[in-house]
């Protein structure tokens, strides 16, 4: 198991139990719509879990949604929780854990941009519950000073000694909008780093002079950490990307959430004498029995702690199989469904149009590029053909789907290709230098070569694999497209 992103909000000690009662309900008003936003429960599917392990107003909430992971073969579990400190304090968290179930012990980044609907949560949380850091807001937006007054107290803003988040400084006078520091920046940071901008010379200057030497500069990205014992370390960032920056203070962020305390309804109240003060003020020979009972009993507890943490892995585990069977049950049960509507009738396997279209319709973990239609154009095949273009078509959906759970890896793909169809990974060079344009295709505002196809009889289907985005593009079904054979 490995936290790729997580967020602490801390709301000072309620001057009473009303108050925070008040707090914890604004939190619990705050979680359901939004639940409802990003996973409605009419759309949630066999690998979709959204489970409350308590209520708001117990000592410790938590709302746990586990669901597979976009990439890895894993477990991707969003976790927000309430509890307090021993100070009194309210903490809210918000982390994503991703739990691997495959044969990764670890997954392969240890970071992960959180997406819109977790920042959303987390700059409403700390907008409703007026949390601050050092008396700043705690915001999704970037602070911008353009004067040196303003330059200044950003500057003094680094030495406020209860400052607990990273502060990042880019100075952007001189840049425009080629600001490293992006309002996507200030989003993916929302509680994990202030984000400030100097965008005039003269609040460069006033920073500048605050600390009586030159910090700040536009040729880096500046990141003030939290106080020390040995005071204020800064880190310099290359003026390039924000993407070295944002995982450093992700990892940073994750390495300084608490510990999350289980779930629990009871309430725990505490004798007014401790019980090891009473033990040790007992000069009872039953002392020492006392205490080698209790030595029993603390083994007793860490063993069935250990019990429990390995029956709840494996129920982990066991309930992602489960998902993933139903998961391949339910799309097997549609993909019969579309071959019978077909076999029962079959005039249909007559027009290769029709016979694409219902596969464009039921073949979903496939993405179809929209030109297929004009590629088709009105060539028609013989019914056994098209047959086997539907068949094909099906079991490279089913592939697809086990390439996007993480089943397969992309450069393994063609692989299983070659073992479930006619296949060839690949095309010449001749065909791609000679007539590169029949097998051009744009994908995601990218030109992209298709390249492993699919023999049907005399029919072709070319296609594209997407391996960041674990995805596979048909671009082309229809005839065999130009090479030295056939050109």
């Amino acid at each position: 198991m490995l936290t790729v992103y997580g967020v602490t909000l801390i709301v000072p000690k309620p001057k009473d139990a009303v108050a925070e009662s008040v707090l914890r309900e604004t939190v619990g008003q705050l979680i359901e719509p939004w639940l409802e936003a990003t996973w409605p429960n009419d759309k949630r599917t066999n690998t979709t879990q959204v489970m409350m392990h308590s209520s708001v107003s117990d000592k410790v909430f938590r709302c746990e949604i586990s669901e597979q992971h976009q990439t890895d073969d894993a477990r991707q579990v969003t976790l927000v929780s309430m509890f307090g400190t021993r100070r009194g304090d309210l903490c809210i968290d918000v982390r994503r854990e991703v739990r691997p179930t495959g044969p990764l012990i670890l997954p392969r980044t240890r970071t992960e941009r959180p997406l819109p609907a977790l920042t959303s949560l987390v700059a409403k949380l700390a907008h409703q519950l007026r949390v601050r850091d050092a008396q700043q807001v705690i915001s999704p937006n970037r602070n911008q000073a353009s004067t040196s007054d303003e330059g200044a107290a950003v500057g003094a803003f680094i030495e406020a000694p209860s400052r607990r988040l990273p502060l990042v400084i880019e100075c952007t006078s001189t840049k425009g909008a080629n600001a490293v520091t992006t309002t996507e920046t200030a989003r993916v940071l929302t509680g994990i780093a202030h984000v400030c901008q100097l965008t005039t010379i003269e609040a460069e200057r006033g920073f500048n002079d605050y600390y009586g030497t030159r910090k700040a500069s536009s040729s880096w990205v500046l990141v003030a950490w939290p106080r020390t014992t040995r005071g204020v370390t800064l880190t310099d960032y290359p003026q390039n990307d924000d993407g070295r920056l944002v995982d450093d203070l992700i990892a940073a962020a994750v390495g300084a959430l608490p510990m999350l305390p289980r779930p629990t309804s009871r309430i725990q109240s505490s004798p007014n004498v401790p019980i090891q003060q009473v033990v040790a003020s007992t000069s009872s020979p039953e002392v020492g029995e006392l205490r080698r009972k209790n030595q029993e009993l603390e083994q007793r507890v860490t063993e069935v702690q250990s019990d429990y943490d390995e029956l709840y892995e494996n129920l982990t585990t066991t309930e992602h199989l489960s998902a993933k069977m139903a998961e391949d049950r339910d799309r097997y049960r549609d993909q019969l469904t579309s071959f019978l509507t077909l076999r029962d009738d079959a005039k249909q396997w007559n027009n290769t149009a029709q016979v694409l279209v219902l596969a464009v319709r039921s073949f979903t973990l496939l993405d179809f590029h929209p030109d297929l239609e004009r590629r088709l154009n009105q060539r028609q095949y013989a019914p056994a053909t098209n047959q086997r273009i539907f068949e094909n078509l099906l079991e490279l959906n089913n592939l697809a789907a086990r390439l996007r759970r993480g089943d397969i890896e992309p450069h393994l793909f063609n692989t299983y290709c070659a073992d479930k169809f006619n296949f060839a990974p690949s095309v010449s060079d001749n065909a791609i230098n000679k007539f590169g344009s029949d097998y051009t295709i744009q994908w995601n505002g990218a030109a992209v070569q298709l390249g492993p196809h699919i023999r049907c009889n005399d029919a072709r289907i070319y296609f594209y694999i997407d391996t960041a985005a674990r995805r596979v593009v048909i671009g082309h079904v229809g005839e065999h497209l130009r090479d030295k054979a056939n050109q």
